[in-house]
Order: structure tokens, then sequence, then C-alpha cells
């Protein structure tokens, strides 16, 4: 961080990598990001978007995350008599 305590949101969202406006109020919404409004403008504190990304560090590999065995197994669709999903 170069200092400041409060970041404006487009700011915010550049020390994060430049992710996107949606994505930042996602996480802001979902309580991830901490924020300070003050009057009609928030801002997010330098100490949360050092704690966000001290919270998101992992050592897994990307190559293990999206492994297909990790996700639920699909159920089976069941069709009614007829064998058509169709009506």
């Amino acid at each position: 961080m170069e200092g400041k305590d409060l970041y404006a949101v487009e700011e915010a969202m550049e020390a994060l990598g430049g992710i996107s406006r949606n994505t930042i109020y996602n996480l802001m919404r979902d309580g991830k990001l901490a924020t300070v409004q003050i009057g009609r403008r928030r801002f997010i504190p330098a100490r949360a978007i050092e704690d966000f990304i001290a919270a998101s560090m992992t050592t897994k590999s990307p190559s293990l995350s999206g492994n297909r065995s990790d996700r639920p197994a699909q159920l089976p669709l069941i069709l009614g008599p007829g064998g058509s999903a169709r009506r």
C-alpha cells in the first residue's frame, strides 16, 4: 500500500489486481471486504485490503483446485411416463 489509510472503490479495485466493479461490490456485500462510509461515499481501509489478501492466500495448486473429484456428483434425470422431460 502506498501509505493511504482509505481507498476509493476504484483505487481498491486496482490494488486488488484490477478486479471488476461487480466483484468488489460482491466482496463488500458478502462481508469479505470491510468498508467505511463517510457521507454518501464508501471507502475501503488499507488494513481491510491487506486482511482480504492475507485471508485469500493459498498454497493449493491451481490445477488441483478445479479437480472434478472435488465437485458433487451430478444426479441422474428421472423421466416420467413416456420417457420425455418435455410436456
